[in-house]
């Protein structure tokens, strides 16, 4: 009997102590706001080039508070492309209204996040702008326990050294998450450039820090990203991608202003639509891919530790290089379900080759798992020929159309005339195909052949073979020159086409 009693005892106990948690967790998020700020703007002004994907990552770091952090519907507000007039009329109107409902809450947040051109002392809108001290002023005029504000631009770290930020500098941490103040991130120092990526189709800054907050930060293994975890993950994964660029290492900054124990929790994974746990047998370079095939979140997997990654419902390609191989793995996340991927799930996969911006083979390796399908684009050619006819020099002009696959291989349709044409001179044209060689290079080779027939000065058909080799000068990405040497080979004599051919020709393309 005794023994009943005492674990009925211990049942209550459990079941009270699950309900007050339960209960803690509830009251926590009612008396808890946060509102986002989040603006992106291409445009910096004539003098500066228009970026790409400022207001996409301005979308994607929204996305990640909505979905992990904690920010309602209601409470966050989008400006893409604004003047300088809408920044501060909506940001009054912000602060007017946290100061209406902030009775209501014990805590309140405000996280801003702003991509696009800065120089070192302004935020760059189109042709106008906001110093510096303003939008800090700004920002701290808020009544708010906490302020966030994050800047991906140029020289976007004179805006933390106001107050004289630091590299790299760490924050409290603890478990008790009652913070009081500001912090300010930038994703450059006051001297260096932010690079953005075509292949990230983002930033460097704001694509570590997304990865960061969806669960690549969470260090701690915890379910929660606090703020220095995801700025100590962006700060480390910045410096050691932009390293490889041609604009150098970007070195993010901060500076806090932060009174109390423990540190600000940005996302909360476990309130995720679907989690993908990378268990802890897998390690190496992770790369995953939406159905979109577009890059989610990038990191480095440790080994020994498993790691949980807060995504929406969906397919997912998965890519892990380790030791030099590509492994892959496909899986499907369903809401309110998690799937734990283990080493076993991985297959090993051949390298395809992509076009990479350098010669190391880390970063052809890396620009394969970003491009990851087959890519197939189009081309056109503008050809001259020239070669030694009948005792004199003829010049022949005409044109090659078709597709390129992963940048190597084309297949496509040629024709060709005479310049000084009169009838019964010869013309032809056929079936081309080329393959290119290291096509990244700027300088690079390939070799090319033509199958097809064409008319003699006699008025006979013939059908020819025409190999060659060219050398290729990238000029952009999309226009290139080549010149190189051919040999018609025919089927029947007489029809003039029996000499080397000089071939010069632009190519216009992905």
């Amino acid at each position: 009997m005794r023994q009943r009693s005492v674990l009925f005892m211990i049942l209550v106990f459990f079941t009270l102590s699950g309900m007050l948690l339960s209960a803690g967790q509830t009251a926590w998020d009612a008396v808890t706001k946060r509102y986002a700020v989040v603006m992106g703007a291409n445009q910096g002004g004539q003098e500066r080039v228009k970026l790409r994907y400022a207001v996409s990552d301005a979308k994607s770091i929204l996305k990640v508070l909505e979905e992990l952090g904690g920010v309602a519907e209601e409470d966050r507000l989008l400006l893409e492309e604004p003047d300088v007039k809408t920044f501060y009329t909506e940001m009054g109107k912000l602060q007017e209204r946290i100061k209406t409902e902030r009775s209501e809450y014990n805590r309140v947040e405000i996280v801003f996040y702003y991509s696009g051109h800065s120089d070192d002392e302004n935020i760059l809108l189109g042709n106008e702008k906001i110093p510096y001290q303003d939008f800090r002023e700004t920002i701290n005029s808020m009544p708010a326990d906490v302020r966030i504000a994050i800047l991906d631009s140029c020289a976007s770290g004179a805006f933390t050294r106001i107050k004289g930020g630091k590299k790299k500098i760490p924050f409290l941490m603890d478990e008790a998450y009652d913070m009081r103040g500001y912090a300010f991130l930038a994703s450059s120092s006051a001297t260096e450039a932010s690079q953005e990526s075509d292949l990230l189709k983002g930033s460097f800054f704001t694509h570590y820090l997304t990865s960061g907050l969806r669960g690549a930060a969470d260090m701690s293994q915890d379910g929660l990203v606090t703020l220095s975890e995801a700025y100590q993950f962006a700060f480390n994964e910045t410096l050691a991608e932009t390293a490889k660029t041609m604009s150098g290492p970007q070195h993010p900054n901060t500076h806090i202003q932060m009174t109390g124990t423990g540190d600000v929790v940005m996302t909360d994974i476990r309130k995720s639509k679907a989690i993908l746990v990378l268990e802890s047998d897998i390690s190496g370079r992770i790369f995953i891919h939406d159905s979109k095939n577009l890059l989610v979140v990038e990191l480095t997997k440790p080994l020994g530790q498993k790691i949980e990654l807060g995504l929406e419902e969906g397919e997912y390609r998965v890519i892990n290089i380790l030791r030099g191989e590509v492994y892959e793995s496909h899986v499907s996340l369903q809401e309110g379900i998690g799937f734990e991927l283990r080493g076993a799930g991985f297959a090993k996969t051949d390298i395809q080759y992509t076009t990479p911006r350098g010669d190391r083979a880390e970063k052809v390796r890396k620009e394969t798992v970003l491009r990851g399908k087959s890519r197939i684009t189009l081309f056109a050619d503008l050809i001259s020929k020239i070669t030694s006819m009948s005792g004199g020099t003829a010049v022949f002009m005409g044109g090659n159309f078709g597709l390129t696959f992963n940048n190597v291989f084309s297949v496509g349709l040629a024709g060709f005339g005479k310049t000084n044409f009169t009838p019964g001179l010869p013309g032809w044209g056929g079936i081309t195909f080329a393959y290119v060689f290291r096509p990244e290079k700027q300088l690079h080779l390939r070799v090319t052949a033509l199958s097809g027939s064409g008319t003699a000065r006699t008025g006979t058909i013939f059908y020819m073979f025409e190999p060659g080799v060219e050398m290729v000068l990238n000029l952009s990405r999309i226009v290139r020159i080549q010149a190189g040497l051919s040999l018609p080979l025919v089927d029947k004599p007489n029809t003039g086409l029996d000499n080397v051919m000089f071939n010069v020709s632009f190519q216009f393309g992905k």
